[in-house]
């Protein structure tokens, strides 16, 4: 199915809703609209009523906070709703996956990249995080970077760490290996920094918490090392470095270029688009199932190859997604001011 065409489908297949009793479908989620996490969470927000509207459906938001337990619980109070989102953060939606495990409720997990689903019934929209760096090697490489001189930096969590397996893949595919691979913080990341430059690093990628990659990209960017970073894939990287973005890569499960086709609105970035493709694939599933019990609903939408907006969808027997690539992207300067294009069409 060409990109665009779900979207078709899923509008031709409401006008059947109707008839089905699902004119306005009752959908739920517990996002961490405050915290630490609120700015991403509420991208999602965007994202998940921008379908709202445009399916007319009926969606209930809990703010679950920082707690991961929090939004186990509230997931499963709202697990009564003909769909049900997952939280953002791999940490949330890993305790959804605990509380779910052989629970016959399917659940769409739009915004955590690192969770082993435990016999949940989870369908995984985004790439898994160890996937974020497929190109990364091809596009140092294209820079001029000397592979063997690259360091690998990850955050204290399970996100971070799968990041980096990741890279680690990326560099070992192209027959090389991390010159240094180390745990950074916030707080170490200059420190950190300065270890990886007398190594004789050329090259940095950070992996993991927002937070962690922007003080790694401070402390990187003066010093002429090439510099990837989960982080440098959002917007919310110009307001954090400004400028100082300009040169660095990041992966992004959106590419912002490829418009979506339910208005955003203005400022919106890829947690947005992940939880707007969700809802479109979730109302698709919804409708083609021949019942609304979630067996069906489960067996639908593993058996669901198409594309979105967002790229590929496919996922495997047990809701793990197997199709999605992420684009890694690059940031230049526009008339503008910095903006993302895609790293491989936009060397510095």
């Amino acid at each position: 199915m060409v990109p665009g065409l779900l979207v078709t489908a899923v509008r031709v297949l409401c006008e059947r809703c109707h008839v089905l009793h699902l004119s306005q479908m009752r959908a739920g989620v517990a996002l961490p609209l405050t915290g630490r996490y609120a700015p991403m969470a509420r991208q999602s927000l965007l994202g998940l009523q921008a379908w709202a509207a445009h399916a007319s459906a009926d969606l209930r938001v809990l703010d679950c906070g920082e707690d991961p337990r929090v939004a186990a619980e509230q997931t499963l109070a709202l697990a009564d709703r003909e769909i049900l989102f997952g939280p953002y953060g791999s940490g949330a939606m890993r305790a959804v996956a605990e509380a779910f495990a052989g629970h016959p409720k399917v659940v769409w997990n739009h915004g955590g990249a690192e969770v082993p689903h435990r016999r949940a019934r989870i369908i995984d929209v985004l790439a898994p995080a160890e996937r974020y760096w497929p190109d990364l090697t091809a596009v140092w490489a294209a820079d001029g970077v000397a592979l063997d001189h690259a360091a690998v930096l990850h955050s204290p969590s399970g996100f971070g760490r799968a990041v980096a397996s990741g890279a680690v893949a990326s560099l070992a595919a192209a027959g090389h290996a991390p010159l240094l691979h180390a745990e950074v913080t916030e707080a170490t990341a200059a420190s950190v920094v300065d270890d990886v430059l007398a190594a004789g690093a050329e090259a940095v990628v950070a992996c993991g918490r927002f937070e962690d990659d922007i003080a790694v990209v401070r402390a990187a960017v003066l010093t002429g090392v090439h510099v990837a970073a989960v982080a440098l894939g959002v917007r919310d990287a110009l307001d954090a470095l400004g400028d100082a973005v300009l040169g660095g890569v990041g992966p992004s499960q959106w590419n912002p270029d490829h418009a979506p086709p339910v208005p955003l609105g203005e400022g919106a970035d890829y947690p947005a688009a992940q939880a707007l493709a969700t809802g479109l694939l979730a109302q698709h599933v919804l409708t083609e199932a021949p019942g609304s019990d979630p067996d069906s609903v489960w067996d639908v939408a593993r058996a669901l190859r198409t594309e979105t907006f967002l790229g590929s969808f496919a996922v495997d027997a047990d809701g793990r997604q197997t199709a999605h690539r992420p684009t890694l992207l690059r940031w230049v300067p526009t008339e503008n001011g910095p903006h993302r294009r895609p790293a491989a069409a936009s060397a510095p």
